[in-house]
C-alpha cells in the first residue's frame, strides 16, 4: 500500500505542476497580449491628441487673422 501511495501521490504532484505550468503560460501570454492593447491605445491616444492640436491651430490661425472658421466644412471664412 505505501508504494501505490507514493505512486499517487508523485501523479497528483505531476499533474498540479502541469497546470501549474499552463497557468503561467496562460498568464504570460494575458500579459503580453495586454500589453500590446495598451501600446495601441496610447499611440491612438497620441494620434487624436496630435489632431486635435492641428485643428486648433487652425481655429485659432483663423481667428487671429480676422476670419471666421466654419465648422461645418473646416474652412476659414472672411479673410
Amino acid at each position: 500500500m505505501h508504494a501505490r501511495g507514493r505512486v499517487m501521490r508523485s501523479r497528483i504532484m505531476l499533474i498540479g505542476l502541469a497546470v501549474m505550468v499552463i497557468f503561467a503560460i496562460a498568464a504570460s501570454i494575458y500579459g503580453l497580449g495586454r500589453e500590446s492593447a495598451q501600446v495601441d491605445v496610447m499611440e491612438q491616444n497620441q494620434e487624436a491628441g496630435d489632431a486635435a492640436d492641428q485643428a486648433s491651430s487652425v481655429f485659432e490661425r483663423c481667428i487671429d487673422g480676422g476670419g471666421v472658421f466654419d465648422f461645418a466644412t473646416g474652412q476659414c471664412r472672411g479673410r
